[in-house]
């Protein structure tokens, strides 16, 4: 009697490359779980199963368990005492601290990147604010995730401290969820583009401080914008409780 392989679609929609075989699966398929978690292409709370990633990358269920339990083990996803995967849920506190913690790690590696960035990589870096300006426009907003991430990083690369990088990952991880929070209306706000531009600014010029400072004013803005929502949103909750 044949046996029919039974797959979790439940990630359909969420783009993840399927996995090559040419390195260890278990890390290579944290690498994709991991750049999904920074692109904000998963919900806070939502339950990640070890099917659904074997399903999505293509691989057994031995290494989707493996990248899983690691990235639970890691502090960036929630296992509970069922032995479920969640994307953690994040109080005001602690978006408070990450942001804090965030504010420190990127000013630094902003001030080493603005010290050692490339002309080549400054072109990199606007040709990715370009297309991210244009996804905006057209309200491509999960195109606008990814490509914000992948500015920040660009900035963050150039530092050359790739220890650095890993800590900014983590922590980026621990929160990109909320992306998915504070978009349409982040991107409608466009002050997130105008930061960025300041970014730009202060690479061409090579300036450590002033990149520095745009960098953690567009993260203390966007924190603002989600602790403000969070806020709002447990509000309503609140009188629809009480109007019950």
């Amino acid at each position: 009697m044949n046996k029919t392989k039974t797959e979790d679609t439940s990630f359909a929609g969420i783009d993840l490359a399927p996995i090559g075989r040419s390195e260890t699966l278990g890390q290579q398929v944290r690498t994709q779980l991991g750049s999904a978690i920074m692109a904000g292409r998963f919900k806070p709370g939502q339950k990640l199963t070890i099917r659904a990633v074997a399903t999505a990358l293509d691989v057994s269920l031995t290494p989707a368990r493996e990248a899983l339990y690691n990235l639970a083990a890691e502090g960036i996803l929630e296992m509970r005492s069922n032995g479920s995967v969640y994307v953690p849920t994040l109080t005001t506190e602690r978006i408070i601290e990450l942001t804090k913690i965030r504010a420190a790690l990127e000013g630094l590696a902003a001030r080493e990147a603005a010290l050692r960035i490339t002309d080549a990589e400054i072109a990199h870096i606007i040709e990715i604010n370009d297309l991210m300006v244009q996804a905006n426009e057209r309200k491509d907003y999960a195109r606008v995730m990814e490509l914000n991430w992948e500015f920040h990083f660009a900035i963050y690369r150039a530092s050359g401290m790739n220890e650095l990088v890993r800590m900014i990952e983590k922590r980026w991880m621990m929160n990109s969820s909320y992306l998915n929070v504070i978009y349409p209306r982040f991107g409608q706000i466009e002050q997130g583009i105008n930061n960025h531009q300041m970014m730009v600014r202060a690479l061409q010029s090579r300036d450590p401080e002033r990149l520095a400072s745009a960098v953690v004013v567009d993260i203390n803005f966007a924190a603002d914008t989600l602790v403000d929502m969070i806020k709002a949103q447990q509000g309503t909750e609140r009188r629809h409780k009480a109007a019950r």
